[in-house]
């Protein structure tokens, strides 16, 4: 179940983020390291709730929070919305959580939000998400934006992926 995001689970999010490689493959340079509260608290909490703007999720199952998603870049004049950042608590990893958590902001966006085309990044250096949103979802490679970020000295891309409505209903 897809619930919006409070304040109060700073220091979850911030738990799941702890290690520097995870926090780059979901954040990337965007919000530093490591995650601060009051970044935390107005990107994800103060400024999300917007349906028209930006829509901040943590996935509960049976009560427990095991992941988090967001909408961002909503664009309601063409339909559209880009999923951000997207983690499942590294703890629950390989648990199925992580397709339960996309299946449910996929619903969400296409039959409540009623979004033609959803897509998201994926970094270069992380193919298991690659991998996991081609074969689990059918999102597509649209391209590669070279030399995006840099981690280490060193510059990486990052893939768009998108799926439209009706390769979704497929």
């Amino acid at each position: 179940m897809l619930v919006a995001l409070e304040k109060e689970d700073f220091e979850m999010v911030a738990g799941w983020l702890a290690d520097p490689e995870d926090h780059f493959k979901v954040c990337g340079n965007a919000f530093g390291y490591p995650l601060k509260r009051e970044v935390f608290e107005a990107f994800f909490v103060e400024t999300a709730g917007d349906p028209n703007v930006r829509l901040c999720f943590k996935y509960c199952v049976d009560g427990r929070a095991v992941g988090m998603v967001h909408f961002t870049r909503i664009d309601r004049q063409n339909d559209f919305g880009h999923i951000g950042v997207a983690m499942v608590d590294p703890t629950t990893r390989s648990a199925g959580y992580g397709r339960a958590m996309f299946a449910a902001i996929l619903k969400k966006g296409f039959e409540e939000l009623n979004f033609h085309r959803i897509d998201l990044n994926v970094f270069e250096s992380n193919p298991r998400a690659l991998k996991f949103y081609q074969d689990a979802f059918g999102f597509r490679v649209e391209g590669l934006a070279r030399d995006t970020i840099k981690k280490d000295g060193h510059y990486q891309g990052w893939y768009t992926l998108s799926l439209l409505r009706p390769e979704w209903q497929a």
